[in-house]
């Protein structure tokens, strides 16, 4: 299987909104993305201009999933409680039975950080649930239109590997003892990986695309910055801990210059796949600072 992945070339397709005193003023990035009524949705990770950021969620809605408009109540998720002091970050969003199912980021400060879950009917309203797994995690990306055994399956983590968890009703989670997916030395992911957009099934397997970043040891006479990039893993539809193929290249760079220089330097971040009107698109942020979209295809 040969996947290829190309840019739209009107990149980017959300920036900040630079009008003062609006949460989404200073960065906008990293969406989750879902079709609805023949629309695309995108909940974005936004934060306004000062020294305090605080993450926050907007929503945006396109119908041809490239010109999108921000929706006049944002933000549609704010933080609440002690875990979510600094905010919230990081969606991703799927269909389920009852509605939508959205993990993200809660971010207390500090060094810790809580993968969290809530549901909505209509993606404007969310009721939280509060934290799904144990331990400083993050990036949970629930398999679209899949269970394992009856059971939902999330692939999710926060460093050096990714794990899996299965659940009957996405708020009780069993984790996997092991990881399924780590760190490889001397490859564009040698320094983190993480899940990407919520998984979908193809032919071959569970087709996960992984945000990852490569340590750049000796830049310019020292070790300045990570850069960040894409990669796929397929695995096993009868074992969803089973890696059975792995990128040995990203599938998307930071090459533009709105994709190297913002936030944080020399990021794409994927976080959103639907399949709209044909095509597969992959939405992403890029410096933590705006959204650009790709289109995916499986030759």
């Amino acid at each position: 299987m040969k996947i290829k992945v190309k840019k739209y070339h009107k990149n980017p397709i959300l920036v900040p909104n630079f009008k003062p005193g609006v949460f989404d003023g200073w960065c906008v990035y990293n969406p989750a993305a879902i079709v609805k009524n023949n629309k695309v949705f995108l909940l974005y990770r936004a934060e306004a201009r000062g020294k305090e950021y605080i993450s926050r969620i907007g929503l945006a809605t396109s119908e041809d999933g490239f010109h999108f408009k921000r929706y006049s109540q944002n933000p549609v998720i704010s933080e609440r409680g002690r875990k979510e002091k600094r905010g919230i970050e990081d969606p991703r969003v799927t269909k389920v039975d009852n509605g939508y199912f959205l993990t993200y980021g809660a971010y207390p400060g500090g060094h810790k950080m809580y993968l969290c879950g809530a549901f909505s009917k209509d993606l404007i309203h969310w009721k939280k649930i509060g934290q799904l797994v144990p331990g400083r995690e993050k990036a949970g990306a629930l398999v679209q239109e899949y269970k394992y055994h009856g059971k939902y399956v999330m692939y999710f983590g926060e460093g050096k590997s990714l794990r899996v968890a299965l659940s009957n009703n996405l708020k009780k989670w069993e984790v996997i003892d092991w990881s399924v997916l780590s760190v490889r030395d001397n490859y564009f992911d040698d320094y983190l990986v993480e899940a990407g957009p919520p998984p979908i099934i193809i032919k071959e397997g569970i087709f996960l695309i992984y945000n990852s970043a490569k340590k750049h040891i000796n830049y310019e006479g020292e070790e300045t910055w990570l850069s960040y990039s894409p990669g796929v893993a397929i695995f096993d539809k009868k074992d969803p801990t089973r890696l059975i193929y792995r990128s040995e290249k990203p599938i998307l760079k930071a090459t533009e210059y709105w994709e190297k220089y913002g936030k944080a330097n020399y990021v794409i971040f994927v976080t959103g796949l639907v399949y709209f009107k044909g095509k597969w698109l992959l939405y992403y942020g890029g410096a933590d600072k705006s959204i650009g979209v790709a289109e995916l295809f499986f030759d």
